[in-house]
């Protein structure tokens, strides 16, 4: 079992999750069996008897899982995945590697939100054999398991350590989103597309500016070359965000401001920025702004590749709503105030 109290303080964040998580399960054992049993069950396989869980065991030298679950009849690789991010390559590494071993290997795939996974995969012998997917009504559409229903089961124990670490997935946004109709927006591109129709006001205002703009992705607006410096704003749904500062709460409508490369007057005017201010049209949202991360590191780099200068946020509860007029509004007065805000500070 790995001593919490001793980890490296220089763990990247998944590396502290998957660490945390293996102590949560080898404390709490029949945790670890309901793990088990859920992976199992909703992937139509039978079930056996949780044993232990390890983060990053050594299989080879260029890929540790995240964690492995040792069964009495089986082993669970775990890819835990906290951003959207998915390479056709890992599903494929871990299905060889499960291959390998003498004891039957599944491999389970956790995302915090929707992923790609190419389809040929899916339906490939390794994946028949060796992959757990979801094939029961509960986020049927999604191949490969949420933490939000992660959350839950450890929510529900009555362990103080339960309880912690579920206010560590919160403070992960692993959470589920309580709302009635957009509840599942970052897990279901149906929902997520839906979602997207709510762009089609903003994109006709924008039509009628002489802006060029376009849906992006499941739920984004890209907005192109809005002003002449301004090369991208790129307005997104997002469950976390890098930025710990703010007052917003999770999930958010987020901006990003993309400016040329070679337009340094205008990169500088965001260097090191923290604003925030309410929209014209609803005082009760409010919008905080940053400066990128990488931030001066801008200066230093040449070339007219363009740079990402500041990102907006606001909490995307304020905005959503179940009426698709009033809706199309809020997203609408959010990007006309992103917009005039960022066309103030370069003036």
């Amino acid at each position: 079992m790995i001593n919490i109290f001793l980890l490296p303080p220089n763990l990247s964040k998944k590396e502290r999750f998957a660490a945390s998580w293996e102590y949560l399960l080898e404390n709490i054992p029949d945790l670890g069996q309901e793990f088990v049993d859920f992976l199992t069950q909703r992937s139509g396989k039978p079930s056996s008897i949780f044993i232990k869980a390890t983060s990053y065991p050594f299989f080879s030298s260029d890929l540790q899982p995240d964690l492995v679950i040792e069964c009495q009849d089986f082993d669970i690789i775990c890819d835990h995945r906290l951003e959207s991010e998915l390479s056709k390559h890992s599903l494929d590494a871990y299905f060889v590697i499960a291959q390998l071993q003498t004891k039957l290997t599944y491999v389970a795939l956790i995302s915090n939100s929707y992923c790609l996974i190419a389809p040929e995969i899916l339906v490939s012998e390794p994946a028949k054999r060796f992959y757990l997917q979801p094939r029961d009504d509960i986020n049927s559409s999604m191949p490969y398991f949420c933490w939000q229903d992660m959350y839950a089961l450890v929510a529900q124990k009555q362990q103080r350590l339960a309880h912690e670490f579920a206010e560590y997935m919160h403070f992960m946004d692993m959470q589920p989103w309580q709302h009635s109709t957009w509840g599942n927006l970052f897990i279901n591109p149906d929902v997520a597309t839906r979602f997207s129709e709510n762009w089609s006001q903003t994109i006709e205002y924008l039509q009628n500016m002489g802006i060029s703009s376009k849906r992006s992705g499941y739920s984004a607006l890209e907005v192109i070359y809005p002003l002449p410096w301004l090369q991208l704003l790129y307005v997104y749904a997002a469950r976390s965000v890098q930025h710990n500062d703010l007052q917003s709460v999770s999930p958010y409508l987020v901006a990003t401001v993309w400016i040329k490369g070679d337009q340094g007057d205008q990169i500088r005017a965001f260097q090191g920025i923290s604003d925030s201010f309410t929209l014209p049209e609803n005082n009760n949202v409010v919008v905080e702004l940053r400066a990128s991360l990488a931030d001066g590191l801008w200066m230093m780099k040449t070339g007219s590749r363009p740079k990402l200068a500041a990102t907006y946020y606001t909490s995307l509860d304020r905005l959503v709503s179940t009426d698709r007029e009033q809706m199309q509004q809020n997203l609408l007065a959010f990007t006309k105030a992103i917009f005039a805000h960022a066309k103030s500070i370069s003036a």
